[in-house]
């Protein structure tokens, strides 16, 4: 995924930060913003230990987001968690 189409991706999270899927969320991570990470030299973590609770690290931003029971969308907090840290690897910008 190019960078436009990434930046661009960020900000349907930004727009609907009630309506992010868990995994849509993961998938996003661990599949788009780790090679961009790789390739600008910025850090990329993902750990979890089996549980609910995932540890990311993403640039110099380290986050958690629980992945919740009973629903698949996300609190709305992890989102804007998730939304500081692409605002530090310039993927994203708060309007």
């Amino acid at each position: 995924m190019d960078d436009a189409r990434l930046k661009q991706r960020v900000k349907e999270f930004a727009a609907n930060v009630k309506s992010v899927r868990c995994d849509d969320l993961f998938t996003l991570l661990d599949n788009h913003i780790k090679p961009y990470c790789q390739s600008k030299g910025l850090k990329y973590d993902h750990r979890n230990h089996g549980g609910s609770h995932h540890a990311l690290t993403v640039g110099f931003k380290t986050f958690t987001v629980a992945k919740p029971h009973g629903t698949p969308l996300l609190k709305p907090i992890y989102v804007l968690l998730f939304l500081e840290a692409m605002e530090l690897v310039d993927l994203y910008e708060e309007e």
